[in-house]
Order: C-alpha cells, then structure tokens, then sequence
C-alpha cells in the first residue's frame, strides 16, 4: 500500500476491502494518510468493509480531511464500524461541515449509531438503505 502507482493502490485497497482481509488493516489504515485522495477515500471504505474497530480513532482523525469524498467515505465507514464511541466525533465534524450531503451523511451515521449507545431504536436497513 505504500509503494506502486496510485492506481494499484486504490485496487489494493479495493481489493481487500472486498475480501474481507483482515491481515491488512494496518497497511489500511496507513494508507487514509496517503497524499493523495483517492487512496484515502479508498481505504476508508476498505476499514468499513471490514468493520475494522482498530481504525476508529483513525478514521475519527481524518473527519475533518479536506476532500469531501473522505469525509463522506469515512462517516460511512465509522457507520460500519457500529462504535458508539464515533458518535461525538461525527456531531463536531458536522457543526463545521461546508459541504451540505456529506453533513447529511454524518447525521444518517449518528441517528444509526445512536442505536448501539442505547439512545434510540433505528431500523438498520431503513437508515442504511438512506446513506448513498
């Protein structure tokens, strides 16, 4: 993940994401610090593929990222991860969110993971089924 051509990246982290390949969180999680966007994008959707809980304060930390791809791939992500603990997170990233559907977005991610906090009782495949 930290050599080859942007390309090669991205399906790498395309790829494991999809194949559920565990073994390469850390190189993943690596990679949302990657210079260039795509990749982080990328490897964002590959933790919440593998509802990697080990990346969270990761992905916490690039919720504020300056591409509002990532920021929209990662409040998906931390959905997938189910830890109430992004909760907080999700709601300060939201007070300063520019961008109106990646706002959307993390909200659809907080009313979900408010049913792990037990806060509330959301529909999983109603909420799911809203984001994207």
């Amino acid at each position: 993940m930290r050599s080859g051509s942007v390309d090669q990246r991205i399906d790498a982290a395309s790829f494991l994401g999809a194949q559920r390949v565990v073994e390469a969180i850390p190189h993943l999680r690596a990679a949302l610090r990657d210079s260039v966007t795509p990749v982080r994008t990328r490897a964002a959707w590959a933790l919440g593929m593998l509802r990697a809980k080990e990346a969270l304060r990761d992905l916490i930390q690039i919720l504020g990222d300056k591409d509002r791809d990532v920021r929209q791939i990662v409040a998906w992500a931390l959905m997938q991860i189910e830890e109430p603990e992004a909760i907080s997170a999700l709601e300060r990233a939201m007070a300063s969110e520019p961008d109106a559907w990646v706002k959307k977005d993390m909200e659809r991610a907080v009313r979900y993971l408010r049913q792990f906090d037990g806060e509330a009782d959301v529909e999983e495949s109603r909420v799911r089924g809203e984001f994207f």
